[in-house]
């Protein structure tokens, strides 16, 4: 998936700055494969320069509610898909092809604040579920609900931030972009990050011992503003 961009830094330019992600699990190792575009939507009758995007996240994490200190890693392969292209009048047309998540994501403690982790919370897992995009006309915003997920199920077998009725919409802007070579694969490395995002109250969560609520333990609901993302993707463009 392309990111709308607020900033393009080249390479030369990113050297001199010395630019630098934020703090976070170490960046992933990702070997670019066929299976890459495994949920590329299927070109529509009548639609002409259909692309399909993938991104796989290398490194980033979400902060979930006013209580800043905990986030979810993104610290498993995570695969997002989305294709547009141009309808015979010219108008565009996109098509949705899902978030790929073999593994839920670790859920940590950080300094408030920054994203050094300081604990992992072994009683809680994440997962992120596609809901699909927000706008027909773009591929740059999507509707995502949060699954969270307890050893013993004792979170709830459906336990979740967002539904698929009341998703919560992700916008994630683009602060840096870079053509990349990924296993002598072409590609471009992208840091984004969204701190718009609204959160409501969970769904379906039954409290857990010692650690209370989700609702108590994130602080939820939350409103546009306080809850914030940041994301490093190795993004592939496939043309039909």
């Amino acid at each position: 998936m392309r990111f709308r961009r607020t900033g393009v830094v080249l390479g030369a330019l990113a050297l001199t700055l010395g630019f630098t992600a934020p703090a976070s699990a170490a960046e992933q190792a990702y070997v670019p494969s066929p299976a890459d575009f495994a949920d590329c939507p299927a070109q529509p009758a009548g639609v002409t320069e259909w692309n399909c995007y993938v991104s796989i996240a290398l490194e980033g994490g979400f902060t979930l509610g006013t209580k800043k200190n905990i986030r979810i890693l993104l610290d498993k392969p995570i695969r997002v898909t989305a294709a547009e292209g141009k309808a015979a009048d010219g108008s565009k047309v996109t098509a949705w092809g899902g978030i790929t998540q073999p593994q839920n994501f670790k859920v940590v403690t950080v300094l408030p604040g920054t994203n050094v982790i300081l604990s992992t919370l072994p009683e809680i897992e994440g997962r992120l579920v596609g809901v699909g995009l927000n706008r027909p006309d773009s591929i740059h915003e999507f509707k995502v609900k949060f699954k969270l997920w307890s050893p013993g199920g004792l979170l709830g077998q459906n336990c979740t931030i967002g539904t698929d009725a009341s998703p919560v919409v992700l916008k994630p802007q683009s602060t840096a972009s870079l053509p990349w070579f990924f296993w002598l694969t072409p590609g471009i490395k992208i840091w984004a990050n969204d701190d718009q995002y609204a959160l409501p109250a969970s769904t379906g969560c039954s409290t857990y011992p010692l650690l209370g609520h989700p609702d108590d333990l994130l602080g939820l609901p939350a409103a546009s503003g306080v809850s914030s993302a940041n994301f490093v993707w190795a993004v592939r463009q496939k043309k039909y």
